[in-house]
């Protein structure tokens, strides 16, 4: 799923490093500028489908996970 966060990065969304908000919430953030999404625009199914395949991407990059 491709989006534009609001510094003008565009890329898919699951490309977003995996990040917690401290309320228990996962959010991805966007690595040019840090803007949390928490995804709250899609439906709870495809937030959770988007959250599990961006650690996925984040685990096969070899990155560390922060949430």
């Amino acid at each position: 799923m491709r989006e534009v966060c609001y510094c003008g990065r565009t890329g898919e969304i699951e490309d977003r490093e995996v990040a917690g908000d401290g309320d228990g919430r996962g959010a991805l953030r966007c690595p040019d500028c840090g803007h949390l999404d928490h995804l709250s625009w899609l439906p709870a199914d495809l937030r959770d489908l988007a959250l599990a395949e961006a650690k996925r991407r984040a685990i096969a990059r070899g990155m560390p996970m922060s949430a």
